[in-house]
This record gives C-alpha cells, structure tokens and sequence, in this order.
C-alpha cells in the first residue's frame, strides 16, 4: 500500500485547513496576506483534485524505498499555485516554497517540509513516463530519452518532411482530405496512453465536469466550440551545439548535424508577428459562454505544423477523450479563422454532423469565383468560351466538388474505322479557329458546384447567424493571451513541449477554476474577506 508525507483524507480537509489559516492572517493588522495570495487561495479552495488521485498515484510505486514521496495531489496542487502566482521557474518557486511558510501552507504543505526543485521535476518525469513499471534494462523512459540531447540535422528534416509530404499525398489533392481519412478509419481506437492522455484526463475530471455541473459551459447538447492555435518559442538554443570540427578548419556555416536540447522543436512561421521562430505550436478548443473563456482541449507540435492539421488532431482528440470519460456531449459548431479554410476540414466536421464556421481565406489577395476559372457563364452557370459559345460538358469530380468543362467545337463521334474519336469543328467557332489546337479537349475549365462546403457553407457568410458565430472565435484568442502574456508562457520558460504542455494544461485548469469563482463572487456578493473565504470554504 502506498504511503505518502503528510496527506490529507479529503479536500474539505484542506479547504477548512485553509481557511482558518487565512481568517487568521487576514485579521491581523500587520503583514496582512496580498490580494495576489488571498485570490490564488480562494482558486484553490475552491478546486478539488481529488478526482485526479487514482492517475496520479498509478505514477508512483506501490511499496516505495527510502524516504515517502510527497504526496501527488498536493504536488499538483502546488504546481497551479506557481502558476497563480506567475512564477516562471520552478527553482525559484521552490526557494520561496520553504522559506515562506504562508505560501506552503497554502500548497498544503507543512512549513519547512516542502519538495525541492529536484522533486517537481521527478512529479513532471512521472507524468511523462506513466503507470510506474519497475526498472529494467531493456525499457528506456520516455523522460530520460527527453533530457538526452538530440543530434539533429533542421535542414534534413525538413527536405524528408517534404518529400514523405509527395509520396503521401499521391492519391489526395490536399493534406487535410488524407488526414481526415487517416482519423476517420482510426476514430473507433481509443487513445495512446501517452502524457497529452493523462493530462487529458486529469483536466476532464478536475475542472470541465465541474463546470458542465455549474452550467458554465452552456447547453451540453449544442456546444459551440472556437479553435486557434499560437506560437511558443522554446527556451532552448535554435543554433545547437556543433558535433563536428569545422570550426577548427574556418568554416563557420557547415550543413553537418549538431546537438539539441529540446529534440521537437524546428522553424515556424509567426503570421501575426511577422517573423521565423524556433520553438512549438499550441492549439486549443475553447468554450465562450456567460463572460468565460474555458478551454476544452489543449495539443502542442513542432513550430512548423499548421492549424490544418491542428485543428483536425485536436477535434479527434477531444471528442475520444469526451466518450472515453462517458461524456454524452454535442459539439453543433466549430468556429475558425481563415487559416482552416481547406475543404478536408469542412468535410472532416460534416461528416460528425459539426456544422463548420470557418472564414474565407482571400488566397492571394482576391476570393475565389464561384466558377473557379471560368470567366464568363450564362444565368444557368455554364461558362461561356472565348468565342461566346456555350461549353461542352465533359464530366464531373465530387472530390473537388467541379464540373469540367471543354471546348464546344471539340466534340466526341464514333466512326466504323476509327472508334471513338474526337472532330474538330473549327467551322462553327465565331473565332474561325480554334484556341488550343495541340489539346484534345481545350481549352477546359471547371465550375464549383452548390454541394462545396468552402463557398457554399451550411450557413452563408452573409447570414446574421454566421456573423454571431464567428464573433465567438476571440474567445479562443483572449484564452492563447492569457496562456502566453498572464502567465508568462511567451517568455520562453521551457525547454521542452513535455514542460510546455503541462503548464497549459495547469493555467487550462485554472481558466475554469477562476470562472467558478467569479460565478461565486456573484451569486455571495460579499465584499468582506474574511466573509467570502469562510462562505467559501462551505
């Protein structure tokens, strides 16, 4: 049976705990407790982790040796208090842990018996390693593998991506429509059980069933969710550490592979800054509802990989998480920006009845006709040839949703000697001659037909109720600024998208948190302190 320093048997345990403390310190005239620390109390007096007890303890062994770990709960829980109040390292969190006695007893800690440094990072290692499995030779952790540094080549890595990006993409017209057949013949597996998982999980059961209970997140059977994704460059170096000896023979700009410490990260684009940088990508789903912004589901990638995909990944996610937990939930919409406008993401949320809000992409400056190249068609859409004749019909793509059209002079006939052939008759074009003699059919041109969801949406764009929808997509941008400006996240606190994750998912859980306080502060509308902590408290 495991055993654990100082636990507590329940979380009304630490709630009535922390509430005396803070009744006592906020009476006292002098050295009275700061509003930062008395907020970041009421979060979590009102958080119960409880839920998250039989993942985190799976992470430990069952009979361990030497000295008792501290207990996990309260390791999470001191974590969300870093996070609260804006720490950005864990070593200096630690320092101030064991020297402040307030502050650990606000972790549920006893003064002067707090984890150092080293042991928020082991709790970090656990969740990345999973179920504890005893050590053997042949099973290397995932956490060990982490922190080894990577010999790398950028350069290389990109030109595979690229070419494995061809030869993937062979029989589709676009990335986003094979991956939406990759994830749709996987949608009935269930989840690896991986860190983004347990994370999931923990997340699931601490804080978006309480706020589905609080009703915080709107009708559960018609969720209207909001999707974007956000750079986040790494604290790592983006030049590495040279593994070869050029140097020593003058040449300073060699293409030999080199050392990384964080072995995910690679160049991205940052489209609202206007630059290159080297780090990650995060996406997020989020719930705008009464004023709130709650996230759903949180992923993180390589700074190269785009909101397409993204997005794709984390609806599939999300909505095997959300059965996995026997959530019976609806998500009705999907609201995005014009980085998701591609026809496989349409057809990937059609297909799970998610009616998609998504705005047209310009694509070089000017929206796309209706009629795709055609430039001129008559009142029933046909497209007009040069001449001002009426084109020839020659087929139609339901994969990209056109009707291709060919010359009308170009017809196809039969002939006993020849079969089936085509004959030119230049004598009936008003041009006289024909505009692509060396071409069997052309000159060809296609029309979009009404069935494309790119520009002919379930709801069209110019209907108020698209307009109301699409409004709700700066939810999902408030809750990326609070990720990377409140909390510190933009300032490149982290050195590895394990570190990066976990903290979205703690600021995650604290987005809800603080939502149900500020529902409490409404409903108490007590302006005493010491009133609103003991009210609560119960």
């Amino acid at each position: 049976m495991r055993t654990y320093r100082q636990e507590y048997t329940s979380h009304q345990q630490y709630a009535e705990d922390l509430c005396s403390n803070l009744t006592r310190w906020l009476r006292r005239k002098s050295r009275r407790l700061s509003q930062e620390w008395l907020e970041a109390a009421l979060v979590l007096m009102g958080l119960n982790l409880e839920p998250a007890r039989p993942i985190l303890e799976s992470l430990y062994s069952p009979d361990p040796r030497g000295q008792k770990p501290y207990e996990p709960v309260r390791m999470l829980r001191a974590m969300l208090l870093m996070i609260l109040l804006r720490y950005t390292s864990i070593t200096r969190f630690a320092e101030d842990l064991k020297a402040k006695p307030r502050l650990a007893i606000m972790a549920g800690f006893e003064p002067h018996d707090t984890p150092a440094a080293g042991s928020f990072y082991n709790f970090i290692n656990r969740l990345e390693d999973g179920q504890y499995r005893k050590p053997c030779e042949h099973y290397i952790k995932p956490s060990k593998l982490r922190k080894t540094k990577q010999l790398r080549n950028l350069k290389s890595e990109k030109e595979h991506r690229e070419h494995d990006k061809k030869i993937n993409l062979a029989e589709y017209d676009s990335v986003t429509r094979k991956l939406k057949d990759e994830l749709k013949s996987k949608e009935d597996q269930p989840r690896p059980d991986d860190l983004l998982k347990r994370l999931e999980d923990i997340f699931i059961q601490c804080a978006i069933i309480p706020s589905a209970e609080r009703g915080l997140l709107g009708d559960t059977d018609a969720i209207t969710v909001s999707g974007d994704g956000s750079p986040l460059p790494t604290g790592a170096s983006p030049h590495g550490k040279p593994s070869c000896n050029c140097r020593k023979n003058g040449i300073y700009n060699c293409d030999c592979a080199r050392y990384y410490s964080d072995n995910t990260a690679d160049w991205g684009y940052d489209s609202y800054r206007e630059c290159y940088y080297f780090g990650h990508t995060f996406y997020q789903h989020v719930v705008s509802t009464n004023g709130h912004d709650l996230p759903l589901h949180v992923t993180i990638s390589r700074a190269s990989e785009t909101d397409f995909t993204l997005s794709m990944k984390s609806m599939d996610r999300l909505t095997k998480a959300l059965r996995e937990h026997g959530l019976d939930w609806k998500i009705q919409n999907a609201v995005y920006d014009a980085g998701h406008d591609a026809t496989g993401i349409y057809e990937y949320l059609m297909e799970d009845e998610i009616t998609p809000i998504i705005a047209l992409n310009p694509r070089s400056g000017t929206y796309p006709s209706p009629t795709g190249t055609a430039d001129k068609v008559n009142e029933n859409g046909v497209p007009l040839c040069p001449g001002g004749m009426l084109m020839r019909r020659m087929g139609f793509d339901p994969k990209r949703h056109r009707v291709y059209y060919g010359c009308p002079v170009k017809r196809p006939t039969h002939r006993k000697d020849q079969g089936y052939i085509y004959i030119n008759h230049i004598d009936e074009c008003p041009l006289g001659v024909l505009c692509q003699p060396d071409t069997k059919h052309g000159p060809v041109v296609y029309v979009k037909t009404s069935d494309d969801p790119r520009l002919y949406p379930p709801i069209p764009r110019i209907a108020p109720k698209y307009k109301k929808l699409m409004n709700l997509r700066s939810g999902c941008e408030r809750s990326n600024s609070q990720k990377k400006n409140t909390y510190g996240l933009g300032n490149r606190p982290c050195r590895s998208d394990t570190h990066f994750l976990v903290r979205l998912y703690l600021i995650s859980i604290i987005e809800h948190a603080k939502a149900w306080l500020a529902e409490d502060r409404k409903q108490l509308d007590i302006d005493d302190p010491v009133a609103l902590v003991s009210a609560r408290a119960a």
